[in-house]
């Protein structure tokens, strides 16, 4: 098992945050993982994109370039990157909600997530990230959903635990609905 992972969007959607709490479930579930940041200068609004590479053998190279099997598009200003990032087979989840002209996948699949609306019925918008972690974990299956919402609480239950019933409703809803498809 191999999978690359993008995670981006613009700075404050949470993509860093998806990023090590997929880390974490694959570390809960004795997988080998490397993670790798890129971000713009500004704090929010900026691009930003982490790299992860989940194995079940040891990891030579930490880099993920052009050749993603997964990877997330939270906002239009990144997308070109991720679009263009996807290895032939792998799945590029897009937030339909801000993506205004999704391209036409040609070797591997494009699956568009209406995140920030759905985060937004959930009860915050801030929560577009979970919704997009709960389609990723039910398309690809690359890591266990319990395992998910385990590393949820273990996270914001200790330190922010008037969050963490948002965000489990924000990727159960993602979750459901990809799982649909």
């Amino acid at each position: 098992m191999l999978v690359k992972c993008m995670f981006s969007g613009s700075g404050g959607q949470g993509s860093a945050l998806m990023a090590k709490l997929v880390c974490q479930g694959a570390m809960k579930e004795n997988l080998k993982v490397v993670m790798t940041q890129t971000y713009g200068i500004e704090q929010r609004g900026g691009d930003s994109t982490a790299n992860i590479i989940i194995s079940d053998e040891p990891i030579g190279s930490p880099i993920v370039e052009n050749d993603a099997t997964v990877a997330v598009a939270l906002s239009n200003s990144i997308y070109s990157q991720c679009f263009h990032g996807v290895a032939p087979g792998g799945q590029l989840f897009t937030n339909s909600s801000l993506v205004e002209k999704p391209g036409t996948a040609e070797g591997f699949e494009q699956i568009l997530v209406p995140a920030s609306e759905m985060a937004v019925e959930a009860g915050s918008v801030r929560c577009v990230n979970m919704v997009m972690l709960g389609a990723v974990i039910a398309r690809t299956g690359m890591l266990k959903r319990d395992t998910i919402t385990s590393v949820l609480e273990d996270t914001m239950g200790k330190k922010k635990p008037e969050l963490l019933e948002l965000n489990l409703k924000a990727f159960n809803a993602g979750y459901e609905a990809a799982k649909g498809d």
